[in-house]
């Protein structure tokens, strides 16, 4: 997980610019099947799942994309308010995420906190161990997030909350 400088995020807008392009011009290849958006959230999703069909391979600015298979893609905005959390999940593919106002701390599988992550900064979400964000702010957070995945599987896979216990 990492901030972006400005020059950076303008480099994640044209990979956004490709997952933009690939929402709009793709295929709706099901429903969506939201997973349980936790506790003290809301989520909006912005655009219908969409398919592209062709491998990527992007190396552009020194930052490369790649795709081995077909992949899906799917855009949300998340408010969580002051104490909402996530739930214990993890994605099969990539998220990027971008905290828009407020903040949220992204904790691992030991329930020990990663990072908070402030307005205008980016983090990702990958991998198989569970993990959970929350809002520990007086104030609302709002997040955007771009989600790309392996075809046909599910954006998010629900976890059984780990063993030991978040701090307060």
């Amino acid at each position: 997980m990492q901030s972006l400088a400005t020059g950076e995020r303008h480099r994640l807008g044209r990979i956004g610019a490709v997952v933009a392009l690939a929402i709009a011009t793709g295929v709706v290849v099901a429903p969506i099947a939201l997973a349980s958006p936790g506790s003290g959230t809301s989520s909006t999703i912005l655009g219908h799942r969409a398919a592209l069909s062709d491998d990527v391979q992007i190396n552009e600015g020194r930052i490369k994309f790649k795709t081995k298979d077909p992949t899906d893609f799917q855009m949300q905005t998340i408010t969580f308010s002051p104490g909402g959390y996530s739930g214990w999940h993890h994605h099969p593919g990539i998220i990027w995420v971008i905290v828009e106002s407020g903040a949220v701390t992204i904790y691992d599988e030991n329930c020990q906190a990663i990072k908070t992550v402030a307005a205008g900064n980016v983090f990702l979400e990958s991998g198989n161990e569970p993990m959970l964000v929350r809002n520990e702010g007086t104030t609302n957070a709002v997040v955007y997030n771009a989600q790309v995945v392996p075809a046909g599987e599910q954006f998010r896979e629900e976890d059984s909350p780990p063993a030991c216990t978040l701090p307060s």
